[in-house]
């Protein structure tokens, strides 16, 4: 018997295990994957390149505490974007990119009734150039389907936010900064749990291998896209309300392209949006060797990852030969493409705000009985789909636990 059962190894669980050890729990960390991190995944074969999270977003994000504590070494990313149409760089005055900057932030800025981002590109977009790259810039970010991504959600999320707006590299990777959180937890790998049993008292977890565990309470970290799936399964079934917010909130799409190269074929440059198959690209410079990241989210993640690896290291050559005037074949050096709809434990990349998606995010975050929920699915203000909101949801998870377990003491005494 534990005091407390976390489900799931990213930094929300991760976060609420270690705020709670801290506190005198007894806590276990089950974990599907043969690693620590979610949806933080550092590849270091050629140095430090995310296929996972790649950014801390603002200088005052909670997760500078675990940058500060760790010491790790971290650089501010440009905010310089360029374009390319029809396999050709656009110059930096270029009226297209300056047409797409203000559409985007006009969209940003909406205050009005409810509509999606489609619907303004639509309304808004001077032609069909910069709907194309303003609408992919947004998608990139948000990971959404234009067509069900809230305009009004959005702009008042970024209303919201008070965190900064300028992104950061940790240099020496992303997993890193897992390490003040679970030195010292009890972590339980490649322990995928099928079932939990819950009532009033405690709650018995079944694993897919058959082991059972029990704890007076559960944290489940999971994403919303695997809740939704039915995984793990819940007896009795969570209350009607909580599975009508699960289904409210849409699971976003990333698909990630890392191009390794001997040689630098490209001038410098923060990110590049193109209208080509492969929508963004940027230099990763905390990698050892020449490397590129290719970058799709939304719909365009989707068709990207169903052309297979194979087909979309070729494109994604061919279309960076037409924009650098190089073959860029010639030096290449191998590549990954990451594909996190059809990773099993997140089945997606993050979530994104759809009309009413901002109340079911309030109601997915309740407890029930015993069970308490965390992960970037259960942010409330503007800090959605980052690492530093799920580690924020993960503290605020183990806060309720703490607090409730206080007044259930008080009340015994």
């Amino acid at each position: 018997m534990h005091d407390v059962i976390v489900i799931g190894a990213g930094i929300a669980g991760l976060a609420a295990a270690h705020a709670l050890r801290a506190a005198g729990y007894a806590v276990l960390v089950l974990e599907a994957r043969n690693r620590i991190g979610g949806r933080i995944w550092t590849d270091e074969r050629h140095g430090p390149v995310e296929f996972g999270a790649e950014f801390i977003h603002g200088h005052r994000a909670a997760t500078w505490e675990l940058v500060w504590r760790a010491g790790l070494p971290t650089s501010r990313w440009g905010r310089d974007r360029r374009f390319a149409v029809g396999g050709q760089m656009l110059a930096d005055d270029d009226p297209v990119g300056k047409a797409v900057h203000a559409l985007y932030l006009q969209i940003c800025r909406y205050q009005g009734p409810e509509a999606t981002v489609a619907e303004l590109l639509d309304r808004w977009a001077p032609s069909p150039e910069v709907r194309m790259l303003a609408g992919r810039w947004l998608a990139n970010i948000e990971g959404a389907d234009l067509n069900r991504l809230s305009a009004a959600a959005l702009a008042r999320e970024r209303r919201l936010s008070t965190i900064g707006e300028d992104n950061f590299h940790i240099d020496c990777g992303y997993r890193h900064l897992l390490a003040p959180l679970s030195s010292g937890s009890a972590i339980e790998l490649e322990a995928a749990v099928k079932l939990v049993r819950w009532d009033e008292r405690q709650v018995e977890v079944v694993l897919a291998d058959g082991r059972q565990f029990h704890a007076r309470y559960l944290i489940v970290t999971v994403p919303v896209s695997l809740l939704q799936a039915g995984q793990p399964a819940f007896d009795p079934p969570l209350p009607i309300a909580k599975q009508a917010a699960i289904a409210a909130i849409p699971m976003g799409h990333v698909t990630k392209l890392a191009l390794w190269f001997d040689h630098q074929f490209w001038p410098e440059f923060t990110v590049l949006s193109t209208d080509g198959v492969i929508a963004t690209w940027w230099p990763v410079t905390s990698a050892h060797v020449p490397t590129l990241m290719g970058y799709m989210g939304g719909q365009q993640a989707l068709a990207v990852a169903n052309l297979g690896e194979t087909e979309a290291i070729a494109v994604a050559l061919r279309e960076l030969s037409a924009l650098f005037s190089v073959d860029a074949a010639t030096c290449y050096r191998g590549g990954r493409l990451v594909d996190w709809a059809r990773d099993p434990w997140s089945c997606g990349a993050y979530t994104y705000s759809a009309a009413g998606t901002p109340a079911a995010r309030v109601a997915l975050a309740e407890p029930v009985g015993p069970l308490h929920f965390a992960g970037e699915a259960t942010v409330t203000g503007a800090e959605i789909a980052t690492v530093h909101g799920a580690f924020e949801s993960g503290r605020r998870a183990a806060r309720e636990i703490i607090l409730l377990r206080n007044r259930q003491i008080q009340t015994y005494l």
